[in-house]
C-alpha cells in the first residue's frame, strides 16, 4: 500500500510510504585494534592507553553503524574508532537491503517495497535515546539512565575526530563509558580542537539508542 504512515504513542512517524526503513545486514565482533594506547588525552574516563582503532577496512562506506558496549567500566570513543579489546560488538544496517515481502507490505509511490511486517524482526527498534539538554556544557560528564538492558548505541551519530601534524595531536569528540547495562556516562573532549560549545552549539544532543531481536 501507499500513502501510509505509522506514528508510535510519542507522536513520532515510525513507517512511511516516502522512506525505506534500514535492516540489519551485518553482525561483527571487534577484531583486533591496532595501535592502542598511541592517543593519548585527557578525560574522566582514562586518558586512552587502552584504547585502539578498529581495522581501516571494518565498516563499509554506506550503512548505519551500531555499538553495544558488553563490559561495565569500558569506554570508546566511537567517532575516531577507538575502542577497548573485547568490550563489544557492532552492528551495521543498511537500506539498500532487500526486504522480504508478507504482511503488510508498504509501497512507494513507484512500487518499491521499503518496509514489511516479514522484515520487521531485522530492523533496529529505536527505545531510548541519549539525550543531552541544551542547557548542558558535556565538557562537564553527564550520567544517564536508559529505559532498557543493552542497548545498541547509534555510533553514526557520535562525532569524533582525531590529528596530528607530526609533533602535535589534536582531538575533539564524544566519550561513552559503560557504568551498567543501564547506565552510561557521556563526556565531550578536546585538544587543539573546537570545544563542545563551539563545534555543537546550544541545542543538545540525541543519540538513538536501539534493541534488535535476538541480539
Amino acid at each position: 500500500m501507499s500513502g501510509f504512515g505509522v506514528y508510535n504513542s510519542n507522536g513520532a512517524l515510525t513507517i512511511d510510504s516516502d522512506n525505506k526503513s534500514i535492516v540489519m545486514s551485518t553482525v561483527k565482533g571487534m577484531g583486533g585494534l591496532s595501535d592502542t594506547g598511541f592517543y593519548r588525552f585527557i578525560s574522566d574516563f582514562g586518558d586512552g592507553g587502552n584504547l585502539g582503532f578498529l581495522a581501516s577496512d571494518f565498516f563499509p562506506a554506506t550503512g548505519l553503524r551500531w555499538y553495544q558496549p558488553q563490559v561495565n567500566g569500558s569506554y570508546c570513543f566511537p567517532g575516531a574508532s577507538l575502542f577497548q579489546a573485547n568490550t563489544g560488538r557492532f552492528m551495521i544496517c543498511s537500506n539498500t537491503t532487500a526486504l522480504q515481502s508478507g504482511y503488510l507490505d508498504v509501497f512507494d509511490g513507484a512500487g518499491q517495497l521499503i518496509w514489511s511486517a516479514a522484515s520487521a524482526g531485522t530492523m533496529p527498534r529505536i527505545m531510548d535515546f541519549f539525550t543531552v539538554p541544551s542547557s548542558h556544557d558535556l565538557a562537564t560528564t553527564l550520567t544517564l539512565n536508559t529505559a532498557f538492558a543493552d542497548p545498541w548505541i547509534c555510533i553514526s551519530q557520535c562525532p569524533g575526530n582525531i590529528s596530528s601534524d607530526g609533533i602535535q595531536g589534536g582531538y575533539s569528540g564524544l566519550l561513552v563509558r559503560r557504568l551498567s547495562s543501564t547506565q552510561f556516562q557521556l563526556q565531550y573532549i578536546n585538544r587543539f580542537q573546537k570545544p563542545y560549545r563551539t563545534a555543537m552549539g546550544n541545542s543538545g544532543l540525541r543519540i538513538a539508542l536501539a534493541y534488535f531481536t535476538g541480539y
